[in-house]
């Protein structure tokens, strides 16, 4: 591989893990359409066994689920091109009700003329509950 390819490989893997940290930030402290900015206009989101289809129904959804703190964890990244294939575990507090959930993102990024966006998301839920999450409970 070329100098020049490693760099560009390199530069492609930081813009992909700085659009998925902008993922929960932008939920947590920006306006929830910058957060929608993240997402092609035709993004597919598979969430709470609904397939919601291009950013008007993200937001008719979305914009209306819980405050919270969204802990993304560790990714994993494929790139191949103009697309990457990610795999990223999350743990959601939400702020009022003490209700969480965790599990994975899957996610297919694209590069469009703005930039990496989110073409399709897949939350895969593997716990959910209320109270402490069971990882932050201290004692037995």
């Amino acid at each position: 591989m070329s100098n020049e390819a490693k760099f560009r490989k390199l530069a492609d893997e930081i813009a992909v893990r700085t659009l998925l940290d902008e993922y929960c930030l932008r939920l947590e402290v920006n306006d929830f359409e910058e957060w929608l900015d993240l997402f092609t206009d035709d993004t597919v989101y598979d969430v709470y066994r609904k397939v919601l289809k291009g950013r008007d129904e993200v937001r008719d959804l979305l914009s209306k689920a819980p405050d919270g703190l969204h802990l993304p964890g560790a990714a994993r990244i494929t790139l191949d091109g103009d697309r990457a294939e990610t795999i990223q575990n999350y743990l959601f507090i939400a702020s009022e009700d003490a209700a969480w959930n965790m599990g994975w993102y899957y996610r297919t990024l694209v590069r469009t003329a703005a930039g990496w966006k989110i073409a399709h998301t897949e939350v895969k839920m593997q716990r959910i509950g209320t109270g402490k999450p069971p990882l932050l409970k201290t004692g037995s």
